[in-house]
């Protein structure tokens, strides 16, 4: 089952008057029991599920803009370091790394040196 078809069901027992721990018996596990006393709790408050705004601080700068923007600077020229990337556009050298890793799926290419041992 969606998220969206449990949590109408989860709608309507607490609306009917079920507890947030039969609404668990009742689903067998499963939605954890601190989901659904919270999901009862909003319904309560406000009368749905629906969260106003999405929980955390906003993305300043892995948006969608920033990653399309790295994205179209690789398909010009590969090697490029991500030190180099982020002052090219503006972007700190962490979030560059960031959205290489996470969200383009990418490896850094930095060379190290070994030592060769023979065993």
């Amino acid at each position: 089952m969606k998220s969206k078809d449990l949590q109408n069901i989860a709608l309507s027992k607490c609306q009917s008057g079920d507890t947030s721990t039969k609404n668990f018996r009742d689903l067998n596990g499963g939605i954890g029991l601190r989901t659904i006393k919270r999901w009862c709790q909003m319904i309560r408050q406000t009368d749905s599920i629906t969260l106003s705004s999405p929980p955390g601080c906003p993305r300043s700068a892995r948006t969608k803009e920033n990653i399309q923007k790295v994205k179209h600077r690789l398909r010009r020229k590969k090697r490029v370091s991500a030190l180099k990337l982020s002052m090219e556009l503006d972007i700190s050298d962490r979030s560059v790394r960031r959205i290489l890793k996470n969200d383009l799926g990418l490896r850094a290419y930095k060379k190290s040196c070994r030592t060769i041992t023979f065993r």
